[in-house]
């Protein structure tokens, strides 16, 4: 049997996590859910108008103090995806929130979660996202 040191573990999280860009975005599904096969398109298609209620996606990326001490597992250290509205006529509707993943610009679907109701975000409300919920979901 093959066992992965720490260090190890901690080198292919820094290959998977540390060299991309990630990307929240929010989507408006209503016909079908999501499911592991969902395409980039799909998504682009789906997602909130860019500008309504000053809607834009979310950007972050993980560096290398991200990465926490291995515990049954390689734990990150949390990203909070924050959309607030910019208190125009115009609001941010979803009731999806879908992880992308950048490297080298090739755009990726990391994950996704379907909300239990549609959010409806207007006159300056925001709505927080805890990301870690979203990697591997789909």
């Amino acid at each position: 049997m093959a066992v992965l040191t720490s260090a190890e573990v901690n080198e292919q999280a820094d290959l998977v996590y540390i060299r991309g860009t990630y990307s929240v975005a929010l989507t408006l599904q209503t016909l079908t859910d999501y499911n592991a096969g969902v395409t980039l398109s799909t998504i682009e298609t789906d997602e909130v108008t860019v500008g309504n209620g000053g809607y834009a996606r979310l950007t972050y990326t993980y560096t290398a103090a991200d990465l926490l001490s291995y515990a049954n597992g390689q734990p990150l250290a949390d990203k909070v995806a924050t959309f607030v509205h910019d208190g125009s006529s115009t609001d941010i509707t979803f009731n999806h929130v879908v992880l992308l993943r950048d490297v080298s610009g090739t755009v990726s679907v990391v994950g996704f979660q379907k909300l239990s109701e549609v959010i409806t975000l207007t006159n300056g409300n925001s709505a927080q996202i805890n990301v870690g919920v979203l990697h591997g979901v789909a």
